[in-house]
């Protein structure tokens, strides 16, 4: 047997993992478009057979594959009806063309008559990169996920929901990658990059994670210093995670950002009260965390003026005041 080499598409596992189409004539192609490469060399070719016509003779069904020209008989798979198979040889990477020739033989009306049905030409490709899955398919932000194959490489690189994200090589069979911070509640595909090859590793659905202060209500005089510590249940990835604070009494609070650094679970930052008194609220969130709604109170409220509506606060949340480029009050536990 000739056997056929050199560059080819790798279609993705979605597609490999299908079946290749059923002819008229009922022949079913039952093999993956993409098989691993294996220390045996040998990769095994399926044809399923449906039997949509009363009159075919079971006994009389002779399968083959047919494989650059040469046939090659199949044996009756011992698991399934009317399922056969063929390992074929093949030492190197590349593609495999391949179609299946059916003999059989009806009965119609008394009469026996021999027929052949052939199929459409098919390919499937062994390659010494493959993507198996995803070792977790959902998960909250910073949690660790897994592309589980063979063949990986240092160099491959991880793409979620058409974002690139911070990975980990850790074996030729695995790469790690962290759940980033984007919009909970649904699902990404995830895809292995390698050189100009895209891989498809499955789909990732991401939860929402929980968001947490060491204060459940801030209490300030004019000039007055608090600390604030947020804690996050999974560590934050190589991007780290950046908070959004806002606040609908702006004037009356200054305060820096608020970042979770690459690994850590807390962040903590100073809050100050201005000379401005006011009540209102302080409105924490980030993409993939439920919000947080912190009440706040600064100075002598009862001098306060432009106070808003206790059921309007949310809609007028205006960015805080930024802290002095003196203050360093920002600290990463």
């Amino acid at each position: 047997m000739k056997l056929l080499s050199g560059p080819s598409k790798i279609l993705l596992l979605a597609a490999a993992m299908g079946l290749g189409g059923c002819m008229e004539e009922d022949i079913c192609n039952m093999t993956p478009n993409v098989m691993p490469q294996n220390q045996s060399h040998m990769y095994t070719i399926t044809m399923g057979v449906r039997n949509s016509d009363g009159d075919i003779l079971q006994k009389t069904i002779k399968p083959y594959v047919v494989i650059d020209g040469e046939k090659h008989g199949m044996q009756k798979h011992p698991d399934g009806n009317n399922i056969f198979v063929y390992d074929c040889p093949f030492p190197d990477l590349g593609t495999i063309p391949y179609y299946f020739e059916l003999i059989y033989e009806i009965n119609r009306h008394g009469t026996i008559r021999e027929k052949i049905a052939k199929s459409e030409l098919y390919h499937t490709t062994i390659t010494n990169k493959y993507i198996f899955a995803l070792d977790a398919n959902r998960g909250p932000v910073g949690a660790p996920v897994n592309i589980v194959g063979c063949g990986l490489g240092r160099a491959d690189r991880v793409r979620v929901g058409g974002r690139m994200v911070a990975s980990e090589w850790l074996s030729a069979g695995a790469v790690e990658f962290r759940v980033p911070p984007m919009d909970c509640d649904r699902e990404y595909e995830v895809y292995l990059l390698s050189g100009r090859k895209e891989f498809f590793a499955g789909t990732l659905f991401i939860d929402r994670s929980n968001l947490q202060c060491s204060s459940d209500f801030i209490r300030l005089n004019s000039g007055e210093s608090q600390r604030l510590v947020f804690m996050i249940d999974q560590a934050a990835p190589a991007d780290g995670i950046e908070l959004a604070v806002t606040t609908d009494i702006p004037n009356s609070i200054i305060m820096p950002e608020v970042r979770f650094s690459a690994g850590e679970r807390t962040a903590s930052v100073n809050i100050r009260g201005s000379e401005e008194a006011g009540e209102g609220t302080l409105f924490v969130g980030a993409k993939g965390f439920r919000p947080l709604e912190i009440p706040v109170e600064v100075g002598d409220i009862a001098v306060a003026g432009g106070e808003f509506p206790e059921n309007d606060r949310g809609l007028y949340a205006r960015p805080l005041r930024a802290a002095e480029p003196v203050d360093d009050d920002i600290v990463v536990l």
